[in-house]
């Protein structure tokens, strides 16, 4: 079971994803913008981020590049129903994935358990 951090301005997009991971033993965590999922990403050990592109405040790229300064080994997965570049743009800023809207479960999850046999800073520390 890993801990997942959805971070997405639609409350409607993080109950999917929520029910998503749920239902497949996972523990998802919430933020509804890249402010307040920083603050729970510092704080909790999260094994993966799940989170939007386009937010008010911090976006999902401004987000993806700030954690990347403070743990190049973070694990993101970039969702958006936005066009080629901005995907491009994230796929540059170190996301593991790039999934488009409406999500995929299947691919979803697919991606996750790729992103959970990446090396992690956490996985570091514990060795």
């Amino acid at each position: 079971m890993a801990k997942i951090l959805i971070v997405d301005d639609d409350e409607m997009d993080r109950v999917l994803l929520s029910e998503i991971l749920h239902r497949s033993g996972h523990e998802p965590l919430f933020a509804p913008n890249g402010q307040t999922a920083l603050k729970i990403w510092r704080r909790s050990k999260v094994d993966i981020v799940v989170t939007d592109i386009i937010m008010p405040e911090l976006n999902g790229l401004e987000l993806l590049e700030t954690m990347k300064e403070e743990d190049p080994w973070v694990r993101v997965i970039a969702i958006s129903g936005i066009t080629a570049k901005k995907l491009n743009e994230a796929a540059r800023s170190g996301a593991l994935a790039i999934l488009t809207k409406p999500v995929d479960p299947e691919e979803l999850l697919s991606e996750i358990e790729n992103a959970l046999n990446e090396p992690s800073s956490s996985q570091d520390s514990e060795d």
